[in-house]
Parts: structure tokens; C-alpha cells; sequence
């Protein structure tokens, strides 16, 4: 775990308390129709958010692969996909919101995620690439360069997009929470259910 970010090392503590000796390191090893990579970079190589690890799941016939977080920023991480060959990938595209984000890496972002998607049958691309407006629209250009089309979960899904990261603030204008909801909504004191179901919002 020495690989690990801050966050994701509590995380593997808090999972292993949690579960005990069912709690196994799955990196580099299969287990019947699921594999787990070695540790690959949580963005760029060598960055300091350190690494995660992707999933490949045969169903039989198809081949599903989760890669998570990797927001397409290290070749070596599209070369090991593509060696897998999987049907479907689901990933994390790149975050295109942090405007010190260098040009140099969202070229690398837009060529792996090119190469990707000529390679896969169905390309999946989430979470961070539509926590800004910038997303969809640098969706629909890969789609084009692409050929075919390149989708976010909501599309392969058949659901309306709800960018609701990247409509933060007109959300908290339109509907303001009170100062300690947020610490209260932590401790499980309060839900959201309010806000989900109000008139000018809907999940569905």
C-alpha cells in the first residue's frame, strides 16, 4: 500500500478493520472470471495521488473492464487495456476542470482516449471528464475523430446527463442548504431527500 495516496490508504485501513481477515490485496491476481492489474497510476505517472488498480471481468462473452480513476493521462495504462482486450471499458477521463492541468497532458489525454476508443468495442468515459462543461463537448469531439460514438455512464445507460458537479454553484443558488448541513449530512443525521425531490430537480 506504500503506492497509495493519504485518502485511499485510510480507506484501505478503514476496509480492513471493517472486514478483517476477509480483507485481501486482489493487485496482479485472478480470481475465476475477474482479474486485477498491478498498481497503475492515479492520473499521470509518478503523481502524488499514487495509484489504483483496474478490473477485468469476463462474462463469458463479453469482456468488461473498470478502470478506475486513471483519466487516461499514462500510455503504459492504455497499452495494458488494449493488451487485455476487453469489449467494454468504463474509465475515468481526464479532469479537464484544473485549468494547471498542462497542455502537454490533455494532448496525452486526448490521444489515449482516441486510441482507446478505436480499440474497444464500447468506451465508457465518467467522473472526472463530467465534473465540468468542458466534458460533453470534449466527449462529442472524440466521438467524431473517433467514429463512433464515445459514451458517459448516463448515455450507455439511456439517462438524462445531470452534470451536478458542474452545476455546483447555480445548484447551491437555486437551492441553498443551511451553514451546518453538511456536517450534519456526515454524521447521518439529515438526507438529501428534500433536495432530490424538490420541484426543480429530479434524478430521473
Amino acid at each position: 500500500m506504500d503506492s497509495l495516496g493519504e485518502k485511499m490508504k485510510q480507506r484501505a485501513q478503514d476496509l480492513s478493520e471493517l472486514l478483517g481477515p476477509n480483507f485481501h490485496v486482489a493487485e496482479g491476481i485472478s480470481d475465476g472470471p475477474m482479474s486485477f492489474s498491478s498498481a497503475v497510476p492515479h492520473g499521470n505517472k509518478g503523481s502524488r495521488r499514487g495509484t489504483v488498480m483496474m478490473t477485468r471481468i469476463d462474462l463469458g462473452n463479453k469482456v468488461f473492464l473498470h478502470a478506475s480513476d486513471i483519466q487516461l493521462l499514462d500510455a503504459a495504462t492504455i497499452d495494458l487495456i488494449i493488451a487485455w482486450q476487453p469489449d467494454i471499458v468504463l474509465a475515468a477521463g481526464p479532469p479537464l476542470y484544473i485549468e494547471t492541468l498542462p497542455d502537454e497532458q490533455r494532448t496525452v489525454a486526448w490521444q489515449n482516449g482516441l486510441r482507446l476508443a478505436q480499440n474497444v468495442d464500447i468506451l465508457i468515459l465518467d467522473h472526472h471528464l463530467m465534473r465540468d462543461q468542458q466534458g460533453p463537448a470534449w466527449l462529442e469531439a472524440l466521438s467524431v475523430e473517433a467514429g463512433k460514438q464515445v459514451y458517459c455512464a448516463a448515455d450507455f445507460m439511456g439517462k438524462r446527463r445531470l452534470l451536478l458537479e458542474a452545476d455546483r454553484t447555480k445548484l447551491y443558488e437555486t437551492m441553498p442548504v443551511p451553514t451546518p448541513w453538511h456536517e450534519e449530512y456526515a454524521k447521518g443525521l439529515i438526507n438529501a431527500e428534500e433536495y432530490i425531490s424538490a420541484d426543480n430537480f429530479s434524478l430521473s
